[in-house]
């Protein structure tokens, strides 16, 4: 019979984990959803059109969870996994990188809480790479002795990973931390996730998952603001190239037509070409050149077509969907981690598969 692990998705977002947690198949185990916390209502919205129909207990905000320093909150319904992709602004390149200093990187107590609380027998968190230098890379340190430590004890492993090495076409980094409660098992000595050639992925490359054909005028760039976006200042550095077959990592503000070297867009030329990997010589001045549209980003970050759809019948604005898209949670990256930690302590061979 298979040991079936009840999760609770916390900081949801659009469901990254869940999503994740779905499309494991595992001869050992099985996953049951049991209740999510997400404090934002579009998020929620698009969590809530995407999911299965079964109810699952919903919980607005992480201050409002029963724990030891909070017994008058909700106690959650019971679980066995705890995911949480918590709050990453405090740590990322475009955040302050403040850190515990700022209180929403302070929303890492909140899981520490829940942890010693409900002692949950299995944890995957995940935030920005960038967290791993803040304080020359003692923040880090902070966390792990304290996820190691909280309750009766866990057993930690942390690996820093790449969207690309696990089918996604992004440059885009991950850390994760993934814990065993120690009282359960020995540790084992597992490296990260075996990686996965991107060749071999179902969008080797990001033109392999343009949209062709008719596309919303809206997602062009306006004539006005081209020297703003596609042409370099000598003021700052970066490189502005388009038509980039690997995505440049996405961001939540995508609909603000940042400058080229922060997000990514594609010429009709290379969209309508037939070698992905090539870099046509486009004329900056006169060619139709476009952002990436809502289905393509949730196709860089994992997700299936029909969050799309789902998300344009919820009446979510392009601004509110690349929003949801940026601050999600690469849907592969978590498949990876979740399978493999699992896998390596639950089952006698690991299935890489």
């Amino acid at each position: 019979m298979k040991q079936i692990i009840k999760y609770f998705d916390c900081f949801a977002g659009i469901g990254g984990f869940r999503c994740a947690a779905e499309n494991i198949q595992s001869d050992v185990y099985d996953f049951e959803h049991v209740s999510y916390c997400e404090v934002d209502p579009q998020a929620r919205t698009l969590y809530e059109a995407v999911g299965d129909k079964k109810p699952v207990q919903q919980i607005n905000d992480v201050k409002e969870i029963k724990t030891n320093r909070n017994p008058g909150g909700t106690a959650l319904a019971d679980f066995d996994m705890l995911f949480a992709g918590f709050p990453c602004q405090s740590f990322s390149n475009v955040g302050y990188r403040k850190g515990f200093d700022d209180e929403r990187g302070q929303l890492f107590f909140y899981i520490l809480d829940m942890l010693d609380y409900y002692q949950p027998k299995y944890f995957v968190l995940e935030n920005v790479q960038k967290l791993s230098t803040i304080k020359n890379g003692n923040l880090l340190d902070e966390m792990k002795t304290a996820l190691q430590e909280i309750g009766s004890g866990y057993h930690l492993h942390v690996w820093c990973l790449h969207a690309s090495d696990y089918g996604l076409p992004q440059n885009r980094y991950r850390i994760f931390f993934c814990g065993i409660r120690s009282d359960l098992c020995e540790k084992k000595d597992i490296k990260e996730p075996p990686v996965i050639k991107l060749t071999d992925a179902k969008y080797p490359t990001v033109w392999h998952l343009l949209e062709r054909g008719e596309i919303d005028p809206k997602h062009y760039i306006p004539a006005k603001t081209r020297e703003t976006v596609l042409y370099k200042n000598p003021k700052w550095q970066g490189n502005v190239n388009i038509d980039n077959a690997i995505a440049r990592p996405l961001t939540a503000s995508m609909s603000k037509w940042h400058r080229a070297n922060q997000d990514n867009y594609y010429s009709e030329t290379y969209i309508n070409g037939t070698d992905p990997y090539s870099r046509p010589d486009v004329d900056l001045a006169s060619e139709k050149i476009r952002r990436i549209t809502p289905l393509e980003g949730f196709r860089i970050q994992g997700f299936p077509d029909n969050y799309a759809e789902i998300a344009t019948a919820c009446r979510l604005s392009y601004s509110a969907q690349y929003r949801l898209i940026g601050n999600a949670l690469p849907v592969n990256l978590a498949y990876a981690v979740i399978k493999h930690l699992l896998n390596s302590y639950l089952c006698e061979e690991d299935e890489n598969g």
